[in-house]
């Protein structure tokens, strides 16, 4: 009875198994920071980074910003890749005086895209560059710009135009407004602000470019931390980072549905250790993000989990035995097997 039990069991499995299909390779493109060509000091640069969606990658090279011995105190930090994978902003800052700036580098032709008035005040302490998915748009949160508010607010670039644009209703004086993040259609904007009357001490907040205003979202925000926001392509996924209680310990990767407000199951993403600075494809199925667990290659390290299959996947020569962080992750294409 036993061996029959057993018999039925196994053809059961490969039934089942055969009645899934194989998983298509895609093309991904994730760019992140990492300091392992610069540890001493630590400077990070924005390294490019090549994955078939399935266990296999490679590196793709970095972005130019130190050749010849120019610019050595740069530290590069927080890419945002365009839907196509060409134009990469990110934020820089020079030595410990700089404030930081938003720069873009155009990876078809290895050089930064020239942006006046963006950084007409060096001094100006610009970070969280987040481009739209056609590379035309770049939200950014600056402090205490001249003629807003005194803290951190949150600043659009039209790139084509080559002016700033600050949004309306945002940016209250004694509040901080900061960490945007643009969905690929350049119509939403999340960021996190710490204005009272919140859910908790820092929220995510949502607001429409189109419409002019913020929306609700009921359900996402805890009354612990929630911050880092992330978007897919049409804005509908909200991901973040939150240490709210009943998580796997420390922060966590949460993931909202704006539509059917509530949150998504992340089943094996999240560990007893941190994880932070998510960031989503623009399907929502693949999903990066930073964390601290004590079984990686580095103190901090980038990871890559696939909401289809509901597992990490493996990304062979990603990580090194030195800080890697602040992924983005943008899908190119699917790969038809033949």
């Amino acid at each position: 009875m036993r061996i029959v039990v057993c018999t039925l069991l196994v053809a059961a499995l490969l039934s089942d198994a055969r009645a899934q299909p194989a998983a298509e390779p895609v093309k991904l493109l994730l760019a992140l920071a990492s300091t392992r060509e610069r540890r001493d000091p630590p400077y990070p640069k924005i390294y490019f980074y090549e994955h078939d969606g399935i266990g296999s990658g490679k590196l793709l090279g970095a972005v130019d910003t130190i050749s010849g011995g120019v610019n050595k105190s740069r530290a590069d930090m927080h890419p945002s890749l365009s839907r196509d994978g060409r134009f990469c902003a990110f934020c820089s800052q020079f030595g410990v005086a700089d404030g930081g700036r938003v720069e873009v580098w155009d990876r078809k032709e290895g050089k930064l895209v020239s942006l006046p008035d963006i950084q007409e005040n060096p001094k100006i302490h610009q970070m969280g560059a987040s481009l739209s998915g056609d590379g035309k748009l770049i939200a950014y949160s600056a402090w205490a710009r001249p003629g807003s508010t005194t803290r951190w607010g949150v600043f659009l670039y039209d790139v084509a135009a080559k002016n700033n644009v600050e949004p309306p209703r945002l940016n209250r004086q004694k509040h901080d407004q900061r960490m945007p993040a643009m969905s690929a259609d350049g119509r939403w904007l999340a960021f996190a602000a710490n204005v009272p009357g919140g859910r908790g001490a820092t929220d995510v907040y949502l607001y429409d470019l189109a419409e002019k205003k913020i929306v609700a979202v009921p359900g996402m925000n805890s009354n612990s931390l929630d911050m880092q926001p992330a978007l897919s392509g049409d804005g509908r996924l909200v991901a973040c980072s939150s240490d709210r209680s009943g998580g796997e310990g420390g922060r966590d990767i949460y993931l909202y549905d704006r539509v059917d407000s509530n949150l998504l199951p992340l089943p094996g993403l999240n560990s007893a250790d941190h994880e932070q600075s998510p960031s989503l494809s623009g399907d929502g199925r693949f999903l990066a993000f930073v964390s601290e667990r004590l079984d990686g290659a580095g103190e901090r390290d980038v990871y890559l989990y696939d909401r289809r299959t509901t597992k990490l996947l493996k990304t062979p020569g990603l990580n090194s035995k030195e800080d890697d962080f602040d992924p983005c992750v943008v899908m190119l294409s699917v790969q038809v097997r033949k």
